[in-house]
């Protein structure tokens, strides 16, 4: 494989995608700075790609930005989380959108189902969730970057090379 520098910022923004359900898990905080630079990774791809089409992925990305928005506003999502969203969808485009935001939802669910089972289990094996970690207290938020991660790289794994 030949190392271009499309390729390079696609490496990046790949890089900041994993790096986003980290800093969830541990601080159910996800850094400005990674969607920031998985933003203008998408752009640099964009400059570096001939036919890239400019139309498309910023439709995708004001969408979700507007849907983020709303969702935000009613308590549905956290800010971090439609950043991030936001800024892979400078990299899906309309055409790519759907498949990651139905994979983000589906491994979503699996998160879901996965803490649910496992608060349950450690309170019926006599663990005392308030002296657990935060993760697996029943008030704790749901760390969504795991399944925006999660869809992204599958829709990642099926979507390259961008167009």
């Amino acid at each position: 494989m030949i190392l271009t520098p499309s390729l390079v910022f696609a490496i990046i923004a790949l890089g900041c995608v994993a790096a986003a359900p980290i800093f969830d898990l541990l601080r159910f905080e996800i850094p400005d700075s990674l969607s920031i630079v998985i933003a203008l990774a998408a752009v640099a791809y964009a400059i570096a790609t001939p036919g890239f089409g400019w139309v498309s992925h910023l439709a995708s990305t004001g969408l979700v930005f507007a849907v983020g928005l709303l969702a935000f506003a009613r308590g549905w999502m956290g800010g971090g989380d439609v950043k991030l969203l936001t800024a892979i969808a400078a990299w899906t485009g309309l055409a790519g959108l759907p498949m990651q935001l139905i994979a983000t939802a589906v491994a979503g669910g699996v998160l879901a189902l996965v803490l649910i089972m496992t608060r349950r289990g450690l309170a019926l094996a006599g663990v005392d969730l308030e002296r657990a970690p935060q993760l697996f207290q029943s008030d704790a938020p749901l760390p969504y970057a795991v399944a925006i991660a999660a869809g992204t790289f599958w829709w990642a794994a099926r979507a390259w090379p961008l167009t």
